[in-house]
């Protein structure tokens, strides 16, 4: 019975094409804060060690890999929305606000809007 169903579920992810197996870009929602990085960069593992120490089970904190299409695509959305042209990394949007890099006053920025972002 085991063997069947994997049989099953092989042949059904075999048969739909890759495109259609590939996972979305998340669209932006005002109601998500949304943290694009670049895997290995120190900024970035400071940005992303701070959120995911004290919003990791949060389902409205959303964190993109930039090198990835969903990461791409979600910060040609931020730069859309935003207007802006240059990237500094990580990109975080939130609401209707969006800052770039990461330090203390960004943290503190981040703690804040999020806030907001559900009053």
């Amino acid at each position: 019975m085991i063997r069947f169903l994997s049989l099953v579920i092989v042949t059904v992810l075999i048969s739909f094409p890759a495109q259609a197996r590939k996972k979305k870009a998340p669209i932006l929602e005002n109601n998500k804060a949304y943290v694009v990085y670049l895997e290995g960069c120190p900024i970035c593992e400071q940005a992303m060690n701070y959120i995911n120490e004290r919003y990791y089970t949060r389902p409205d904190v959303v964190r993109v890999n930039i090198e990835t299409e969903e990461g791409a695509a979600l910060l040609k959305q931020c730069a859309k929305k935003f207007n802006f042209n240059r990237v500094l990394v990580p990109v975080i949007c939130i609401g209707d606000k969006y800052f770039m890099g990461w330090s203390d006053k960004a943290s503190k920025n981040f703690d804040q809007y999020l806030v907001e972002l559900h009053e």
